[in-house]
């Protein structure tokens, strides 16, 4: 669910800023999924992404109520 494409992000660095590039598809600086502008403005691509997201989610669920916890 992601390209090869690199999603750029500003991260602190002392009193300054630096630019970090993470390839799409893989978590951001700030933990959450980078996604490039290209699968963002693609329906289909962000659809494939929600439906992982759901299914990592209902994983959880289930996981949490056996008894397992977040994997």
């Amino acid at each position: 669910m992601s390209c090869v494409n690199k999603v750029s992000y500003y991260v602190p660095k002392g009193y300054d800023y630096r630019e970090v590039f993470v390839r799409c598809g893989n978590t951001d600086p700030h933990g959450n999924r980078a996604i490039c502008d290209k699968c963002a403005s693609s329906p289909v691509i962000m659809r494939g992404i929600r439906q992982h997201e759901e299914n990592v989610s209902a994983d959880n669920a289930w996981l949490k109520s056996a008894g397992w916890g977040e994997m």
